[in-house]
């Protein structure tokens, strides 16, 4: 989650000249070559090697989940082996990293039988429970997960003191998870209860100032997009509802956000598959809505060099302050976002992953 923070990354390339190798040292050079062994057959049984770029990477993201998990599982036996605080420091660090990979599911039972044991440490405990209520949401059980929440709310075990309970970040990092499970599912009645679920037990104003954000963003779904105007980075006029008739994603990104960066590939993917439906993409940059942003004219050619090195032909506007703060219109205030307007021009999806937005296009689309 990030609020209005670019990995640049670049490519080298190596070049190796061969100038003045003679036919015949040629031909010795390629003599001398010894000949590539022989791939043995995979043994009966085993998986088909991957014959593309998208299997190879989608196999190397499995192996590395695996590879994930059983260092989990040796970080848990290792904490059930000990005790005291060396055994707390092993179960914060499983915790810390259950949360930053979003393994919930995978360490739920883990986080249940860990839950039995008493005096355990609030934090730990805390991210235990949030491992359990969120792994509930992400198989689909998002009204037990109320429940669960409830509950724990319930037992009124929150200590007063602010330092014994879990770092605001972190909180706010599960939550913001927790919420997404339910936009994602296009279940944002159930959003909304979640967050008035939590809100009045939020004592920390930066969690109630999300909460609140959140609920007014979810709010605005199913309600007329903002008429916004403006000009995009190529100087050309641009009304959102000029679009009307038409459907439209809308995305907002920053040239220094990774996770931004990441989606670019599956957003492409998403237009290219209902541009002749007539979907038309608008992206809303909002670097300049950071701290110390660039001056406008030098962010205008640093966002057109990005959307020319990324070959993205979409309308881009550039939020600024004012009448032209469009992530405020949208209610957008952490990234990323992506939004689906329908032909009448009303919001239909919202969600900060692209896991949703392939079936609310298929339903704009038709």
């Amino acid at each position: 989650m990030n609020q209005f923070g670019r990995k640049v990354s670049g490519w080298a390339l190596l070049m190796v000249s061969l100038n003045g190798l003679a036919m015949q040292s040629g031909s010795l050079f390629a003599q001398a070559q010894p000949k590539a062994a022989a791939v043995p057959p995979p043994p009966p049984g085993a998986a088909a090697e991957p014959d593309s770029l998208e299997g190879i990477e989608a196999a190397y993201q499995n192996e590395l989940t695996a590879a994930e998990l059983k260092r989990l599982n040796r970080i848990a036996g290792l904490a059930g082996k000990k005790t005291g605080e060396e055994s707390h420091a092993l179960w914060r660090l499983y915790f810390e990293t259950v949360i930053a990979d979003e393994l919930f599911a995978q360490a739920e039972k883990t986080a249940e039988n860990l839950l039995i044991k008493p005096e355990l440490p609030v934090d730990i405990k805390g991210m235990a429970e949030a491992t359990h209520i969120i792994a509930e949401a992400r198989r689909g059980a998002l009204e037990e997960s109320i429940v669960s929440l409830k509950n724990l709310f319930s037992k009124d075990a929150a200590p007063k003191d602010e330092d014994q309970r879990l770092p605001v970040h972190v909180r706010l990092g599960l939550i913001e998870v927790y919420l997404r499970t339910f936009v994602d599912a296009g279940r944002y009645d159930l959003a909304l209860k979640a967050i008035d679920t939590m809100a009045p037990m939020a004592e920390n104003e930066d969690v109630k100032t999300y909460l609140a954000d959140e609920k007014t963003a979810i709010q605005r779904i199913g309600q007329p997009v903002p008429a916004i105007t403006g000009v995009d980075v190529d100087g050309r006029e641009f009304s959102m509802a000029s679009l009307k008739g038409k459907p439209v994603l809308v995305l907002f990104w920053a040239t220094w956000d990774e996770v931004s960066e990441n989606q670019i590939e599956s957003l492409v993917s998403l237009a290219e598959n209902y541009k002749s439906k007539g979907l038309e993409v608008v992206a809303v940059n909002v670097d300049n809505l950071r701290e110390n942003a660039d001056p406008d004219k030098e962010l205008a050619v640093d966002v057109r060099k990005f959307l020319i090195e990324n070959n993205l032909l979409w309308k881009c506007l550039i939020s600024e302050d004012g009448d032209r703060d469009y992530a405020k219109q949208f209610g957008v205030r952490y990234l990323p976002a992506n939004l689906v307007v329908d032909k009448a021009g009303i919001i239909r999806h919202a969600d900060r992953s692209t896991s949703g937005l392939a079936q609310a296009l298929a339903e704009i689309c038709q």
